[in-house]
């Protein structure tokens, strides 16, 4: 197994882990200067959102993965963004990505929200 960067549990009781290979290869390497450096700067808050995620969906592109997904804020010289953060999780709770974007445009059809905050431990 590689070195395990941190661990965490999300509100489900299932216990995350970042491996720094994926931190590094996955998150960092794999994506342009810009890309990369907001990337490194939302680990904390990537971290949070597997802790506290507003939403957990089922990833509908990739069979047994998950996506947690909450709001942050990314500061760029004088300006502040708020963004989507989603930090994406394998079916043996490793963390395979997170990324901020603009805006929350998944498609969910029924079911496939499987945590929703609001609803104190919503499980599908």
């Amino acid at each position: 197994m590689d070195n395990v960067r941190w661990k965490v549990t999300d509100p489900l009781g299932n216990e995350l882990r970042l491996s720094e290979e994926n931190f590094v290869h996955h998150i960092i390497v794999q994506h342009d200067p810009k890309d990369a450096e907001i990337r490194a700067k939302i680990e904390p808050q990537a971290r949070f959102a597997l802790e506290h995620p507003r939403f957990i969906v089922r990833n509908m592109q990739h069979s047994g993965r998950v996506k947690y997904l909450n709001l942050t804020n990314i500061q760029e010289g004088k300006e502040i963004y708020i963004r989507t953060i989603a930090v994406v999780v394998d079916a043996a709770n490793e963390v395979v990505t997170c990324f901020a974007r603009r805006t929350i445009n998944d498609v969910l059809t029924e079911g496939d929200i499987v945590y929703d905050e609001r609803h104190n431990n919503l499980q599908v």
